[in-house]
């Protein structure tokens, strides 16, 4: 398959851009200065090209595309904002490639959209978002889901979680968040760290989410909608204690209550293993990453 990726100087698209194409399918990887990454074009099966959000000239890449894997996002302060930057911008990117002829989207939506939080969240859920980056992405997922039926074609929404991991290529950006990043440097520096009681999340690898795309570019039926996250939830207590594990110290965590229960917020991922057979751990990827950050510091 010929796939445009958009997104794909970014963290998950990059990983994502790369699994694809060392799957054997062509890949044209986009973001708005794909020069940012030249090391993605040394990949075989990649080629880069401009994809802007902002600009619907830049979509002339989807030309012969099969699928379009949309994971770029266009960002602002207020709710005008979102909407025109992200949600505007990604229904002209449908259409344009509806226009183009490509059959199957793939879009990247986010646990935001599910927004407030029961004990366990499922996709068939109605999304519940608190803030307007969820709202952006809820908006987003119901759109697509139009295109599908409005033009016959084949539309998946991935909804990842907290995603983590190392650059897949020399000049790649990592997980944006900092947190794994300031603990291992705190327990390489001897120094304590401070988190919140029972705070933590169902943790995946840069790696392991690019699975589910790929096994969505033939799912079948249409449309659907998957968490894209671990089966196994994890505190960041857990991350201290791999670093120091790995690093062969004993670091002091001091903990915030902040009134987090014992009893986790779950997101239920069993779709993924039902639809796709998929299921992700995420024990030794957290270690070796942990062993990778602690490197680093």
């Amino acid at each position: 398959m010929r796939i445009a990726v958009t997104g794909a100087t970014g963290f998950i698209g990059s990983h994502v851009a790369v699994k694809l194409a060392k799957a054997g399918h062509q890949v044209v990887a986009t973001g708005r200065d794909p020069s940012k990454v030249p090391a993605l074009a040394n990949v075989p099966g990649i080629e880069l090209a401009r994809g802007d959000l902002l600009d619907p000239t830049s979509w002339v890449c989807l030309k012969d595309c099969d699928v379009l894997v949309h994971i770029g996002l266009g960002w602002g302060d207020t709710g005008i904002d979102m909407l025109q930057n992200d949600t505007e911008g990604s229904v002209r990117l449908f259409q344009a490639a509806v226009d183009a002829g490509v059959g199957r989207i793939i879009y990247t939506s986010s646990t935001a959209a599910n927004g407030e939080m029961a004990a366990i969240n499922r996709e068939d859920m109605a999304p519940r978002p608190t803030d307007f980056y969820g709202a952006t992405k809820a908006a987003t997922e119901a759109y697509l889901r139009a295109f599908g039926f409005k033009h016959n074609i084949s539309v998946h929404t991935v909804r990842p979680g907290y995603t983590f991991g190392e650059a897949i290529v020399e000049g790649a950006h990592g997980q944006p968040d900092t947190r794994f990043r300031d603990i291992c440097r705190r327990v390489a520096n001897g120094q304590s760290v401070k988190l919140i009681q029972h705070d933590g999340t169902q943790f995946l690898h840069g790696q392991d989410i690019a699975e589910v795309y790929l096994a969505l570019l033939t799912h079948e039926p249409s449309p659907t909608l998957h968490y894209a996250m671990s089966a196994e939830w994890r505190s960041w207590v857990e991350v201290v204690k791999l670093a120091d594990e790995v690093s062969g110290k004993t670091t002091e965590i001091v903990l915030e209550d902040r009134g987090y229960g014992e009893s986790p917020y779950l997101f239920d991922v069993s779709a993924i293993e039902r639809d796709l057979g998929l299921k992700f751990g995420n024990l030794d990827r957290l270690r070796e990453h942990v062993r990778w950050e602690l490197s680093r510091a």
